[in-house]
């Protein structure tokens, strides 16, 4: 594993891609729910667009030839029955996007991540996505499909998004499949494993689905690679390698027990599975639930070269790792 790959233990949110266009319980952790997935003969919306497929399929939308509503809609054609999304919550969601008016004779679908086989997760309600998600995907239940119509002051204004071909006067649509939420403190069950003390664990309080805290790093020495050790075995579905894994981190100074960060409260992060898998071994053949400590090695500055900005390389570092969630 490179050394790079251990990066991603600096909590933080990077950009969504539509900004830039480019199972436990619902109160404590984001829930998969299920609507009752509509056939696949078309409806047509109030504003004459027409939807054909159900919930978690790949849809065909199709815009009829007149102009474009002046305010926004949106209309629900499948209702979810899992937990409520609230404002602040990670949400996870499949959606295509396409402008009302067609490009050079044809639809002008900008983006799909049902064409790429992977939903998205973002920060709702808060400002990080354009602002008619924002408005209508708060308060929908998980399990949803909606649509969309968002006139230029919903969608990304008057300056458009050259970059995926919307102009400042476009209005956009929208099929989103509201597929899991968590809150800021999202947790899953799960079980302390015995004997995990040790020269490679922190002392610390660990008691499942609530923030770990490290109360001690002494002793502890500084790794030349990663050494993870299994804290909290979960109860959830295995933990896929394929997927990308939701988290709650906790990361320390080694050295001092000091400088610690935490998504805890604020957002999880979400990190493609092999990545954390080679970092934490321990979490293998795990589910979701599981708990983790790791220590991660320093890593030393870099220069800055044509492809990549300098770094000025990290700490040894201690991380704990709950896996709350996949898709």
């Amino acid at each position: 594993m490179k050394p790079n790959s251990w990066r991603f233990v600096v909590i933080s949110l990077s950009a969504v891609v539509l900004v830039g266009c480019g199972s436990s319980s619902a109160g404590r952790s984001g829930a998969s729910g299920s609507g009752s997935t509509a056939p696949a003969s078309a409806t047509t919306t109030a504003v004459g667009v027409e939807v054909t497929g159900g919930f978690g399929s790949k849809p065909t939308v199709t815009i009829p030839n007149k102009p474009a509503p002046a305010n926004f809609a949106e209309q629900v054609l499948t209702q979810g029955d899992g937990p409520v999304v609230a404002k602040g919550d990670t949400l996870v969601a499949n959606y295509s996007g396409q402008t009302w008016a067609p490009k050079d004779g044809k639809p002008h679908v900008f983006d799909s991540s049902f064409d790429r086989g992977q939903p998205i997760a973002f920060l709702i309600g808060v400002g990080r996505v354009i602002p008619g998600w924002d408005k209508a995907l708060v308060g929908k239940k998980v399990g949803t499909r909606v649509l969309l119509s968002l006139p230029p002051a919903d969608g990304y204004g008057s300056a458009g998004q050259s970059t995926a071909g919307i102009t400042g006067t476009d209005t956009l649509v929208f099929l989103v499949d509201v597929v899991a939420t968590y809150r800021p403190d999202a947790a899953a069950p799960g079980t302390v494993v015995a004997n995990t003390t040790g020269t490679n664990v922190p002392k610390l309080d660990n008691v499942p689905g609530k923030k770990p805290t490290i109360v001690s790093t002494s002793g502890l020495r500084p790794p030349t690679s990663p050494i993870s050790t299994l804290l909290v075995t979960g109860t959830g579905d295995k933990i896929d390698p394929n997927k990308t894994l939701v988290l709650q981190l906790v990361q320390t100074d080694l050295a001092t027990g000091k400088k610690t960060q935490s998504t805890w409260g604020r957002a999880p992060q979400t990190v493609a599975a092999k990545q954390v898998l080679g970092l934490a071994g321990k979490l293998s053949d795990q589910n979701i639930g599981s708990r983790a400590v790791v220590l991660v090695p320093a890593t030393a500055k870099t220069a800055a070269t044509a492809t990549q900005a300098a770094s000025p390389g990290t700490p040894p570092t201690i991380l704990i790792i709950d896996v709350v969630g996949q898709f």
